[in-house]
């Protein structure tokens, strides 16, 4: 066991040294990668577009601070981060122009370094604050449990000191009055131009919430006195709108747009926002635009603005000059980021600073520290969620629905050994397993969820076996868009109209030419967005995209001769009860709702259930 603790650690310490080969390591680096994957800095990159004023913006980390260790393409980390964002702010000074860093929200479920503390995000939060970000907003996954969103009020705010913004989101304090977590709004000049800037930070109209916050929608914040009258400030040259909503097809960006353009018919806007997990730029109008920077740590978004007029009053025959937006989205590794900040890597590069260098080791020491880098096995290839067709040898549906499902087993005797159908919403998966080393890390990036499972017993097999069906028909479970793709041109141009068939754009993504001069050597995003199809830093080989059902159903213990049994143990995830009510109500009309009776199952997690299988395949991986 030692041996192994010691092998993964050197792992760990070799996925944020080897990239960069920092001087201070003293060992050979090593370089995790998927199998027969080139590294990224074989690849011609697309330059960022330097502007008058320039943004750099993240959003739905959920916690990947380490970067991905198994996947070349996003293997920087918050150090590499914090290097690319001190170098870029040297690059704006010496241009005389401005650079803003923006982080959307959602920083925790979906990564060990978040969720293996408690509260969750105890350590990832510190390592955070300790890149230069600007402005932050929060996240629906700051405010699932109550500890966290305690801990975003007592810890993130006060260290951004007016700059962590929740315009329309409050906490319940102790002796019961409710406050913004955040500021409301956050007005000030850019350092080398002196552009002055309004800033609000909005989260979506959630409804999930702990009961220690608050959220009000949207719509109804825009038509508050405090807002209509920041809007009506004087002398603002431009507005910021940043936070946690997708910038496409929701309404909540649409209704401040409409609110701001009731006043400022042509004053500036940039939007940046998140949650959908999709790299996407929209215009909004001649002179307001949005960014969305993906997911996962996977993407880091720039955008850029010329033709800003700072002091030139709205009124002035001089106001309106065009604008220029440009957008760039950076696959979120060492090369790309010195490559955009004109750096070198290796022993004697210039890209890490010594802030970064000091971020990466904290990160390499948490690791080890909460035994992220142990490992219970050697998964032996890719299983993806929407990159693998399901049914399918490569998808980690069909790998849990036959195989790692089956283990599961009831704390309590009575259930033991009977058929049954055990039921899980593919949205407690959060990410893919790839082949490779599978750590407790590992573990938490695949099923983050802590979940536990119900069961009806006896149910008749006739009503059992159509709940599946209902619960596909739904348009969701709980399930957040993952899709590696934005949808808005196809969209036009296929003539879907509001629909989105995942199907037609993954025909009509592999279809497309290479552009001239271009050479796609890895397999990575590609971003259809409304300035056309050049938005990715590195140009990739389209990812396959394939649906995925809302839930599987997993059966188990049925009569060997093939026959179907008479009755069957309905095994669920807690969180999906309300989804099998609902199905079961429509399946059996006549049976009322609370005849159902609902039992606690017990057993082991989803999470645990995946680490028993990895296990069972042995370390072979770790001897080579």
């Amino acid at each position: 066991m030692v041996g192994i603790k010691r092998a993964l650690a050197l792992l760990c310490i070799a996925d944020y040294l080897s990239w960069n080969s920092y001087a201070a390591a003293k060992q050979t680096p090593i370089v995790l990668r998927q199998p027969e994957s080139e590294l990224p800095h074989k690849v011609p990159l697309r330059s960022i577009e330097w502007g008058q004023l320039n943004f750099i913006s993240t959003t739905d980390t959920h916690g990947w601070l380490a970067g991905h260790v198994l996947q070349p393409s996003y293997a920087a980390d918050w150090g590499d981060y914090a290097s690319f964002i001190e170098h870029c702010h040297r690059i704006a000074d010496e241009k005389g122009v401005d650079l803003i860093v923006i982080d959307d929200g959602d920083q925790h479920d979906g990564n060990g370094l978040s969720d293996a503390t408690f509260p969750n995000g105890q350590i990832s939060q510190q390592v955070l604050m300790m890149a230069p970000i600007d402005l932050m907003s929060i996240g629906n996954h700051e405010l699932y449990k109550c500890e966290v969103t305690q801990q975003t009020y007592d810890m993130l705010a006060p260290h951004f000191d007016g700059r962590y913004l929740t315009s329309n989101v409050e906490i319940k304090l102790s002796n019961g009055t409710w406050v913004h977590i955040g500021k409301r709004s956050y007005r000030f000049k850019t350092k080398n131009q002196g552009i002055d800037i309004m800033a609000f930070g909005f989260l979506f109209d959630f409804k999930l919430n702990c009961d220690n916050s608050r959220v009000t929608d949207v719509e109804d914040v825009v038509h508050q006195s405090w807002f209509q009258a920041a809007i009506r400030e004087p002398g603002i040259d431009m507005f910021i709108v940043f936070g946690h909503y997708p910038i496409r097809f929701w309404p909540e960006m649409w209704a401040i747009h409409k609110a701001i353009r009731a006043v400022h018919k042509t004053i500036p806007i940039h939007y940046f926002g998140g949650h959908s997990h999709v790299r996407d730029y929209t215009v909004l109008d001649s002179r307001a635009a949005a960014l969305q920077a993906g997911r996962f740590l996977e993407t880091i978004g720039w955008a850029s603005v010329n033709g800003l007029q700072p002091g030139v009053p709205e009124n002035s025959p001089e106001y309106g000059k065009a604008l220029k937006f440009t957008r760039r989205y950076l696959d979120f590794n060492p090369y790309s980021l010195s490559f955009q900040s004109n750096t070198t890597l290796g022993p004697d590069g210039t890209f890490m600073t010594e802030k970064g260098k000091q971020i990466s080791k904290v990160i390499a020491d948490y690791r080890l520290e909460l035994n992220l880098t142990y490992a219970f096995g050697c998964v032996p290839r890719d299983y993806l969620l929407e990159k693998a067709k399901y049914p399918g040898p490569n998808s980690l549906l069909s790998l849990l629905e036959e195989e790692v499902l089956h283990r599961l087993e009831s704390s309590e005797k009575v259930y033991q050994d009977k058929s049954r159908l055990i039921f899980i919403n593919s949205g407690s998966l959060r990410y893919d397993m790839y082949g490779g080393v599978f750590t407790l890390d590992s573990s938490f990036i695949v099923s983050p969820f802590e979940n536990a499972w119900l069961v009806f017993s006896d149910m008749p097999y006739s009503i059992a076996k159509r709940i599946l069906g209902r619960l596909n028909a739904l348009d969701y479970i709980f399930m957040e868009l993952t899709t590696p793709i934005s949808r808005t041109m196809l969209v036009r141009e296929l003539n879907l109209g509001n629909t989105f068939d995942i199907n037609v754009m993954s025909s009509y993504i592999s279809s497309m030419k290479v552009p001239e001069g271009e050479d796609f050597r890895t397999t990575g995003y590609v971003t259809i967005d409304d300035l056309g199809m050049d938005g990715d830093d590195t140009p990739h080989k389209p990812y396959p995209m394939y649906y995925l059902p809302n839930a599987i159903a997993s059966k188990d213990n049925f009569p060997s001769d093939g026959s179907d049994p008479e009755v069957v143990d309905v095994v669920f995830l807690d969180f999906m009860k309300p989804f099998i009510l609902d199905a079961l109500a429509d399946i059996d009309r006549n049976t009322p709702i609370d005849d159902w009776k609902i039992e606690p199952y017990g057993g082991k997690s989803v999470k645990e259930l995946i680490k028993d299988h990895v296990s069972d395949w042995g370390t072979e991986c770790l001897k080579k």
